[in-house]
């Protein structure tokens, strides 16, 4: 059994400010030309550019294009000009559980009212730790939201961080966290600490690219003893793949 995600970020969708929209339709098209159809989407935040209704009205249109159920959280961006409030009105909580067979998401709201750095805070690490407690290696467990956890190379000057890195990480790493999805940075990258994979989408539609990266999003196959992400180039190219050894979660516990 192979489940597929697909993790997608920062779309900054707008109708005055960094969206490009002939892109954002691009990415609609090479979802709907891949092999195998998705079994969800997940996007790591900044999903509208200024936090304004008429972005938020946009955006509800554009992501309805997608035929498939999507987890989305808030960023930065999004809590722009008392954005979080328009976030909630059109696309409901910004935190939750969500299950899918042996997967359990964690979406977490990274984001504070307009500040680019970003806290998890001590109350979501409480939450965090009693539950990853309570379910254990029961669970692939998948912690999702917008700021990076640790630097990402090609992004520049390091700043905008998850103010409290030290502690989510540690959180993470102690209780097994199977994969951490992140955005923020506008750049694709992955790698795996003990065992835990983290894994950053580029930006799907902004126009703030990093150098010749360009726009993508990342194509996630979780498979009984693996996980391969790969980084999908809305404009075709060669993108990164990685494929990680994790222990086997279909079996019974």
């Amino acid at each position: 059994m192979v489940l597929r995600i697909i993790h997608f970020s920062d779309t900054h969708i707008s109708d005055f400010g960094q969206f490009n929209e002939k892109m954002f339709y691009k990415f609609l098209e090479r979802i709907d030309k891949l092999e195998h159809k998705p079994d969800i989407g997940i996007h790591s935040g900044d999903v509208v550019d200024n936090g304004t209704l008429s972005e938020y009205e946009l955006a509800k249109d554009l992501l309805s294009h997608l035929n498939l159920k999507v987890l989305l959280t808030t960023g930065n961006h999004d809590e722009r000009n008392y954005g979080g409030s328009l976030f909630h009105e059109f696309f409901g909580d910004s935190e939750y559980e969500h299950e899918l067979g042996k997967l359990k998401f964690f979406v977490l709201n990274s984001p504070m009212p307009d500040r680019d750095e970003g806290r998890l805070g001590r109350r979501r690490q409480f939450y965090l730790q009693r539950r990853l407690s309570e379910i254990g290696d029961s669970y692939f467990k998948i912690l999702v939201f917008h700021h990076h956890l640790i630097p990402v190379p090609y992004s520049g000057r390091e700043m905008n961080v998850l103010e409290d890195a030290g502690d989510v990480l540690n959180l993470v790493l102690k209780n097994n966290v199977n994969l951490v999805l992140m955005g923020h940075r506008h750049i694709h990258y992955s790698l795996k600490i003990n065992n835990t994979i983290l894994a950053y989408a580029g930006t799907v539609s902004s126009r703030r690219t990093r150098g010749r990266f360009g726009n993508s999003f990342n194509l996630i196959e979780i498979e009984e003893d693996r996980v391969h992400i790969e980084e999908i180039k809305i404009e075709g190219g060669i993108g990164m793949k990685y494929s990680y050894k994790i222990k086997p979660i279909y079996q019974e516990y």
